[in-house]
C-alpha cells in the first residue's frame, strides 16, 4: 500500500508540472522542439522580450508559429515555404498577422531557381531526391516535381538581425548553412532537424557535418532528441 501511494503521489506531481508536456509524454524529438518553442530564453539567459526575430525554413503548415508568438511578445517570424501544396494556405492563415511574414521561396546556397521534389507523404518534400531509408522506414515515394525560386539567408538578412534560426528541410540543411555564413554570426540559437546516419535523402548532410559547421561559428549542441532510426531534432546555442 505504501508503494502504491508513493506512485500515486509521483504521478500527481508529474501531471501537475510543465515537464509533463515537455518530456514525460513526448518522444525525444518533440521534447527538443517544445523546449525551443517554450524555453529558449532560459537557455540563452535572456528575457523573453529580448527576442526580436525568428526564422523558420520549411514552415509546412506553420503550427508552431502561434505558440512562438504567444511566448515571445515582441518577436516577428519569417517563414520560408516553397511547396505549392502549402504556400496558399500559409499565406491565408497568417495574412492578417503583422508579426508573421511568409516567403514563398526555397532557401539554399544560391539565388535563382531549382527543382523541388514532393513525396506521397505530407511535409516531406525536399530539394533532394528520396533515398532508400525513406521508403523502408516511412513508405515514402516520389511524386510531383516543380520549379521553385531560391534565395539565401545572407541575402534576406543582409540588413536585418536574426535571433533564432529554425531549419526543417528534409536533408538539405547544409545548403542553407552554406548560404548563411554572415547570418550565422548574428544568430543566438539554431533548432535543426538532424540525421545521424543519413540515407533518407540522396546527398543529405549527416549530423557530424552539421556539428563541424556550427562549431566554427561558436555554437554548442545542448539538446538532441532522436527517433528509433536516429533522425530527430537538435538545439545549438551560441557560446
Amino acid at each position: 500500500m505504501k508503494y502504491k501511494n508513493l506512485i500515486k503521489r509521483l504521478l500527481r506531481k508529474i501531471s501537475s508540472e510543465k515537464i509533463t508536456n515537455q518530456f514525460f509524454w513526448n518522444p525525444p524529438f518533440n521534447y527538443v522542439q517544445n523546449i525551443t518553442e517554450n524555453y529558449i530564453c532560459d537557455y540563452l539567459n535572456i528575457d523573453k522580450n529580448d527576442l526580436c526575430r525568428w526564422c523558420i525554413v520549411g514552415v509546412y503548415r506553420g503550427d508552431e508559429i502561434p505558440n512562438i508568438l504567444k511566448n515571445y511578445p515582441l518577436v516577428k517570424v519569417d517563414g520560408f515555404e516553397c511547396s505549392l501544396r502549402y504556400t496558399k494556405k500559409l499565406k491565408k492563415r497568417f495574412e492578417k498577422n503583422p508579426r508573421v511574414n511568409i516567403i514563398n521561396n526555397a532557401v539554399t546556397s544560391f539565388v535563382g531557381e531549382t527543382n523541388f521534389y514532393e513525396t506521397n507523404l505530407e511535409g516531406n518534400g525536399s530539394l533532394l531526391f528520396l533515398d532508400k531509408l525513406s521508403s523502408k522506414h516511412y513508405g515514402s515515394a516520389q511524386k510531383e516535381t516543380f520549379k521553385v525560386k531560391t534565395t539565401t539567408l545572407d541575402k534576406f538578412y543582409k540588413d536585418k538581425n536574426l535571433d533564432i534560426l529554425w531549419i526543417d528541410v528534409q536533408g538539405a540543411e547544409k545548403f542553407i548553412l552554406d548560404g548563411a555564413k554572415e547570418t550565422l554570426k548574428k544568430v543566438r540559437a539554431i533548432f535543426i532537424e538532424v540525421s545521424i546516419n543519413g540515407g533518407f535523402y540522396k546527398e543529405s548532410v549527416k549530423m557530424d557535418e552539421i556539428n563541424h559547421i556550427l562549431k566554427d561559428f561558436g555554437f554548442t549542441l545542448v539538446l538532441l532528441g532522436t527517433d528509433f532510426n536516429l533522425t530527430g531534432n537538435a538545439l545549438y546555442i551560441k557560446n
